[in-house]
């Protein structure tokens, strides 16, 4: 597989030689839950040309939808810094980097 191969078929969809882009069931329930929000219905993206077309136009909702993904883990200092990144929360992204490093540092916050 080479890597434009790699960057169009995976467990969400796959493109074939036409151009023509296919949903898997992960696909569809990935997809559909912001891009619904976005007033864009996946059922009538045919094209890699009209999937990229609605990425950015729902690429608003992603990062939301993101960091709701992110927040049913584990809440470690790294989960936790993810999670500002995708809410574009700069405080807690420096706050939160600046924990990292010290307890990398061997330092412990208490």
């Amino acid at each position: 597989m080479n890597k434009a191969d790699a960057l169009t078929n995976n467990a969400y969809f796959s493109v074939n030689s036409e151009g023509f882009v296919t949903f898997t069931e992960q696909g569809i329930a990935e997809y559909r839950s912001y891009s619904g929000k976005a007033g864009i219905d996946i059922r009538n993206i045919k094209s890699l040309e009209d999937f990229r077309r609605a990425r950015r136009t729902a690429s608003h909702l992603f990062d939301n939808h993101l960091a709701a993904k992110i927040k049913k883990g584990g809440q470690t200092l790294e989960r936790r810094l993810l999670i500002a990144v995708a809410e574009g929360n700069e405080a807690e992204i420096k706050r939160l980097e600046r924990l990292l490093d010290a307890r990398n540092n061997g330092i412990q916050a208490i």
